[in-house]
């Protein structure tokens, strides 16, 4: 979302809420009974690195993705289903393009590729793994961020360093 949520269009707000929380929560819901029914299966629920920074509300909606899956994860235990989120950091699709939001200054090596990134997370999933973070330089950073205070979190996003706040395109 291209927006602050203060002074932001609340529908706008909703509208992600609904395909990046709501969504996730349906359709887990949806496919959990049948899976634990026949005694097998693997829910995949796409999180962010950014569930672990405060860039945005789409930080928050990530956060909720993550902390869901590993809540199911727990709830799933012995079942034979698995519950997996996984938490990618910048990967080259187009999302960024129609969010309007400018990467054009971040370096080639914050990018992911999509393959690989689908890879590494089934891989992940065949092994019951609930978090997969499908690159070492993200694993790292994901570890920082989580060992730091979240007071030092709030005041990297402040500067504009994990966020993509300061990148909106302008028209």
């Amino acid at each position: 979302m291209n927006q602050s949520f203060v002074g932001g269009d609340l529908d706008v707000e909703l509208r992600a809420l609904d395909v990046l929380v709501k969504a996730v929560l349906v359709l887990s819901h949806a496919a959990a009974p049948a899976m634990v029914e026949r005694g097998r299966g693997a829910i995949l629920n796409v999180a962010s690195v950014a569930a672990l920074t405060t860039s945005s509300t789409y930080s928050a909606h990530k956060a909720w993705v993550r902390t869901f899956t590993e809540v199911l994860a727990v709830q799933l235990k012995g079942t034979g289903v698995t519950a997996t989120a996984l938490c990618p950091g910048l990967t080259h699709t187009e999302f960024h393009d129609r969010a309007d939001i400018d990467v054009s200054g971040l370096p080639d090596i914050a990018w992911l590729e999509a393959d690989q990134v689908v890879a590494t997370a089934l891989a992940d999933v065949r092994r019951g793994a609930v978090i997969s973070t499908p690159s070492l330089r993200y694993q790292v950073a994901s570890g920082f961020l989580r060992a730091i205070p979240r007071s030092a979190v709030r005041a990297l996003d402040s500067t504009g360093l994990t966020g993509m706040r300061s990148r909106w395109k302008k028209d």
